[in-house]
């Protein structure tokens, strides 16, 4: 028994002696470094879950259009009709909005674009919001649904914009071309995307963004959820954009034509309309 508390007596002090101030700072400095180095491996760990989950949440939105459509006569949800050429509240025009606040005197009181999911197709509110939306959110916008103000998710929907005359009343099981008009002639472009992040990058208001507008899914109409590198702006309205109300239309349908041609391609390479606005 001396023996053995001798020996540990001798550890005890060779522990205490044998770390200098030196080495400890030492030990504490590799210790950052190591916590430096995973640091960024762990924040693109949260993003890319962030983007998984963000797809899931799409992926639940195609089967609730899917399942609209089989009891609507084959026609994806949609909005009201358009009232004038600034309605950006109606069928033509693709939104984020979901529910239209009673300050629209055209088309107050009423769900638009995914909302009208939120009536038995899709009645989880998660299920609309990125987990990566920068500014609105399930909190602020889910209490809005059903007042007087305007509520928005985080999914830009098509509804029947950009779609060719034989499809222009949404019908799912459709599959047609758009002719593109580019400064290189008519090019064909396949229509099948639905929904995709939203990216907005003007200011105040106008702005929002999912994934800090670096990723962004897409939706489309076999139910399958694409991700993509955002890096070259296919999949943002640029802030410029917002300065006449037009040009943010133009930039939606050539938004809109990037998701289609992304669809076993790269959107990056989609035809461009002939001069777009916010063209990239």
């Amino acid at each position: 028994m001396r023996r053995t508390n001798g020996c540990r007596a001798d550890l005890v002090a060779t522990f205490a002696a044998g770390f200098t101030l030196v080495e400890l700072l030492v030990v504490i400095s590799i210790i950052s470094m190591l916590i430096a180095i995973a640091m960024p491996s762990l924040s693109r760990a949260r993003a890319n879950a962030k983007v998984t989950a963000c797809a899931s949440n799409l992926g639940q939105l195609g089967l609730a259009v899917t399942t609209y459509a089989n009891e609507n006569e084959g026609l994806i949800p949609r909005g009201p009709a358009n009232a004038g050429p600034f309605d950006f509240a109606c069928a033509q025009v693709a939104t984020n909005q979901l529910w239209i606040g009673s300050g629209d005197p055209a088309h107050p009181s009423r769900h638009n674009g995914l909302g009208l999911l939120l009536n038995g197709y899709c009645p989880e509110p998660k299920a609309y919001y990125c987990p990566a939306d920068n500014n609105l959110n399930l909190r602020e916008e889910k209490p809005k649904i059903g007042t007087e103000h305007d509520a928005y998710g985080s999914y830009t929907y098509r509804q029947l914009d950009q779609l060719p005359p034989m499809m222009n009343q949404g019908r799912l099981s459709d599959i047609a071309y758009n002719v593109i008009e580019t400064d290189d002639g008519p090019q064909r472009v396949r229509v099948e995307a639905l929904a995709f992040d939203t990216n907005s990058l003007g200011k105040g208001q106008y702005r929002h963004t999912n994934h800090k507008a670096k990723r962004v899914n897409v939706l489309y109409r076999d139910r399958s959820v694409q991700a993509f590198h955002n890096d070259k702006g296919a999949f943002s309205i640029p802030k410029e954009t917002f300065e006449n109300p037009m040009n943010i239309l133009a930039r939606l349908d050539q938004i809109i034509i990037n998701a289609d041609y992304g669809y076993g391609n790269s959107p990056d390479r989609a035809p461009q309309l002939s001069s777009a606005p916010g063209k990239q």
